[in-house]
């Protein structure tokens, strides 16, 4: 793809998946990740481009919840859920990545969204709770391999807690941690063919679209909305892996 089509193309899309994180705390990789290697872009070139973009927004998010506290789920995060992401996503740039988990975790989603409007929402929550560390080390693997680990984080999360300010806070928290660690390993292990002005530039409109836009829509967001919004991206989220080649 030309640079001249490639520039416009990326900034309107990190815009608009960092108004979906601005609001849920996921987005910019969650359905930037597919969306660019659909365009053909390489994988370490995904990372490169959507990585910074996303710590942008969490560190933003993480600021505005209070800054950085380690509270009991977050070290358990830190312990078991950050070295597997180390391990997967070298693997992930060294070896390649793994396409078919694209219709796994697809489906876990579309049957987490279905749960989360039936009355198996409260086992759900039950059985998260029971599984929370083998869950934390599948989350890094999976995201380390995929980019595609911020719908099993929310899963993870809402199940956990149950206001839409804790939910956030905590997903901000993961997330940001994780695509640190993701993008000191692609900058270590590989040289991404990225434009350098472009991979500058991303992160401010990703900034950019929380503070004057994403923020507001958060703190306007009844309980109730945000709670089925959650559950639709979710869905929608599982219906893209599934369909997508």
């Amino acid at each position: 793809m030309s640079t001249e089509l490639l520039v416009p193309l990326l900034i309107g899309l990190v815009v608009a998946f960092a108004a979906a994180q601005s609001v849920f705390g996921v987005g910019l990789l969650l359905f930037g990740t597919p969306t660019l290697l659909l365009l053909g872009l390489p994988f370490n070139a995904v990372l490169a481009y959507l990585l910074p973009c996303s710590i942008a927004v969490s560190a933003l998010q993480v600021a505005d919840a209070g800054g950085l506290t380690l509270e009991p789920i977050r070290r358990q995060f830190l312990l078991f859920t950050c070295p597997a992401v180390v391990l997967a996503t070298t693997a992930a740039v060294v070896f390649g990545t793994v396409h078919q988990m694209r219709v796994a975790v697809g489906a876990t989603l579309l049957l987490t969204a279905m749960s989360r409007v039936s009355r198996l929402r409260d086992s759900l929550a039950r059985s998260v709770r029971r599984r929370l560390r083998p869950l934390l080390v599948a989350l890094g693997l999976v995201h380390g391999l995929s980019n595609l680990g911020g719908g099993l984080l929310t899963v993870i999360v809402a199940s956990r807690c149950a206001d839409k300010a804790e939910i956030r806070r905590h997903i901000a928290f993961a997330y940001g941690a994780m695509a640190i660690l993701q993008l000191a390993v692609v900058l270590t292990t590989t040289r991404p063919p990225v434009n350098p002005g472009l991979w500058a530039a991303l992160p401010v409109c990703a900034a950019g679209c929380y503070l004057t836009v994403g923020r507001r829509i958060f703190r306007r967001a009844g309980e109730q909305p945000f709670q089925v919004g959650l559950t639709g991206m979710i869905a929608g989220y599982g219906v893209l892996l599934v369909a997508t080649p």
